[in-house]
């Protein structure tokens, strides 16, 4: 498979600032759709092998991979999962991903303007990524339908990320396709996306930001639609944003340590996470003692360290504010 000069130009950027060495292959058929599965990585050791798997757009596929990963190695906030639901690894995953779906449109926001800017999303590119929407989803109907509602709502929430990025003549046409056939979803995901202010997303703290912004409207849509929350603001944990200042405070001046009704997914006990005073976002997940008459202790001397400390001991990573 043949990449364009610009899509080996930032695996250049890349490979300049990973931690050991990235190659970049291709092969496979044209689906004539483009998803977020179209692409492979494997490690071993210090090499990493991304390995395109559809030929339908190469370039937009591999620079959109590259592009998330050099966000995640200059510091942009990651989403992690360090708790899991009693007794129910389904509702879990289901979990997982609905929370990654909400997590990525606002790196979206900064990768689907760089792939613009760098020729990668033309006519074809735009009909390949409205098929694979289609592809994914059924024509909302006047009867009752909320079979879809959450996943038309998250896949057009990064679509409206995705047109917003391009020129409008470019998207005019697929943007009415999709407000046509999925006129619900479309308005609660305008919602959202109004919410995560996308055209202000330029650093950590506007990208951390946006994410919180998703997860709180996307339950506010759930609950107009009488549908199950997701709590991701809660269940996800997302790398906190943090001034020198605030790591010289101590924990109990950041955050609130809080005993939730999941399982530490490492210990399997009752777990603990630590929610940002100012948003109320799991910032990390702390492994309390198994011994109750333990945890007194443990968190009042918790309490009493520099935020700095604790994530020291409890290697948590973070962004400094810029």
């Amino acid at each position: 498979m043949h990449f364009s000069d610009e899509t080996l130009k930032l695996l250049d950027q890349a490979n300049a600032i990973y931690p050991g060495s990235i190659v970049l292959h291709g092969s496979g058929e044209a689906s004539g759709m483009i998803n977020h599965d179209q692409i492979t990585s494997d490690v071993l050791g210090s090499r990493m092998a991304l390995q395109v798997t559809d030929v339908t757009a190469p370039d937009f596929t591999a620079t959109h991979e590259l592009l998330h990963m050099l966000l995640a190695l200059n510091g942009f906030p990651q989403v992690f999962f360090q708790l899991k639901a009693p007794n129910d690894d389904d509702l879990t995953e289901q979990m997982m991903v609905m929370a990654s779906y909400l997590y990525r449109p606002a790196l979206h926001a900064i990768i689907y303007q760089e792939q613009f800017k760098h020729g990668m999303i033309d006519n074809d590119v735009v009909a390949a990524y409205v098929a694979g929407i289609n592809h994914e989803l059924t024509p909302e109907s006047n009867e009752a339908d909320n079979a879809q509602a959450a996943l038309r709502i998250m896949l057009l929430l990064d679509a409206q990320v995705f047109f917003n990025a391009i020129d409008a003549k470019l998207g005019d046409a697929a943007v009415a396709e999709l407000q046509k056939l999925y006129p619900v979803a479309w308005k609660s995901a305008k919602i959202i996306f109004e919410a995560m202010k996308v055209d202000t997303i330029k650093d950590s703290l506007s990208l951390h930001r946006a994410v919180i912004a998703a997860f709180d409207n996307f339950d506010a849509q759930m609950a107009e639609l009488n549908l199950p929350l997701l709590h991701a603001k809660e269940f996800a944990t997302l790398t906190p944003v943090l001034s020198e200042r605030q790591l010289r405070l101590s924990v109990n001046q950041v955050f609130t340590i809080k005993h939730v009704d999941w399982l530490d997914e490492t210990t399997m006990q009752p777990a603990y996470v630590g929610l940002s005073k100012q948003d109320e976002q799991n910032s990390f997940v702390l492994p309390a003692p198994e011994d109750e008459s333990e945890r007194a202790k443990f968190f009042k001397e918790l309490y009493q360290l520099s935020v700095s400390e604790l994530f020291d001991q409890i290697k948590q990573p973070y962004t400094l504010r810029d």
